[in-house]
């Protein structure tokens, strides 16, 4: 489902910050210590950090970000462009978040691509209460192999087909008010509104009245702890590295989501048991510092 077209990329331009240091708290290593990389349901932290820390999954060259998700990896759900700290990048790789399927097969070959990968968002927020400040890019990991978030996504996807009169129906998964939860308590706000995806199944019918009148349009607000990755020293870094790569590892397929009356899909999940931070290790950086903008 993956895709490149160049028709769906474009350029905007950088724009410097004007606030120098923005504060951005960030999970203890004491609370990080009782989380594994399966009970990760969510994960926030800033987009550059995240390319820094994913190099083989992720690059940034020339306005141009690339995803390569062959073997592990995310699953990019774009619009084809990101802005990016001020820059409106190229998304190379991706998932388009508004989709249409026309078929069983693409309905079956689009729900098991989507859980096959953590799911990952870009988007901007701007320190409240400081307007000379410009947004600042955060990457939002959503991470599929958590029972919570699978059986939230698979039960949404399962339900819709036995509740929609019409033969066509649209579902629309949303992250958008708890990542907004959690950001104004970071006091930051979302300066955009993209932490989303929706998926349309549409076949050739004459006339499908409920689905002309909206009566099989669905939304699916999913909400879930968010945990916060940012780290600064490089000790952290190391851990944090080793978390996600853990999380981004690529599941092994043994039954489709689709087969066996729609039950949950069985993957090797690969369940990572140790912890990102050890118990007896210091917390220096509760209240770390965003960095400043080059």
């Amino acid at each position: 489902m993956a895709t490149s077209n160049p028709i769906n990329m474009s350029h905007l331009e950088r724009i410097s910050s004007t606030c120098s240091r923005m504060s951005f708290s960030s999970v203890g290593s004491d609370i990080l210590s009782t989380i594994t990389t399966a009970n990760c349901e969510m994960a926030l932290l800033p987009l550059n950090l995240l390319i820094d820390l994913q190099g083989d999954y992720l690059t940034l060259e020339d306005d141009v970000l690339t995803s390569t998700n062959h073997k592990g990896g995310f699953n990019l759900l774009s619009d084809g462009i990101a802005l990016i700290d001020g820059r409106q990048c190229k998304i190379v790789n991706y998932i388009q978040r508004k989709v249409t399927l026309r078929s069983h097969a693409d309905y079956k070959d689009y729900r098991e691509t989507l859980l096959a990968k953590p799911m990952l968002f870009i988007t901007n927020a701007r320190k409240r209460n400081c307007h000379s400040s410009s947004a600042k890019t955060f990457a939002l990991i959503v991470n599929t192999r958590h029972p919570q978030i699978r059986t939230k996504v698979e039960a949404a996807m399962n339900n819709i087909i036995s509740s929609v009169m019409g033969e066509n129906y649209q579902l629309q998964f949303t992250f958008h008010n708890t990542v907004r939860e959690y950001l104004e308590r970071q006091n930051f706000q979302l300066t955009e509104d993209n932490l989303s995806f929706s998926y349309t199944f549409k076949l050739d019918v004459f006339v499908d009245f409920f689905f002309i009148f909206g009566l099989s349009k669905k939304n699916c607000d999913l909400h879930g702890k968010i945990l916060n990755l940012y780290c600064t020293n490089s000790s952290r870094r190391e851990r944090v590295k080793l978390f996600l790569s853990k999380m981004t590892t690529a599941l092994i397929r043994l039954g489709s989501s689709w087969d066996h009356d729609r039950r949950p899909s069985a993957f090797s999940l690969d369940m990572i048991m140790e912890d990102p931070f050890p118990q007896e290790e210091p917390v220096n950086d509760v209240a770390p510092i965003l960095p400043r903008n080059s």
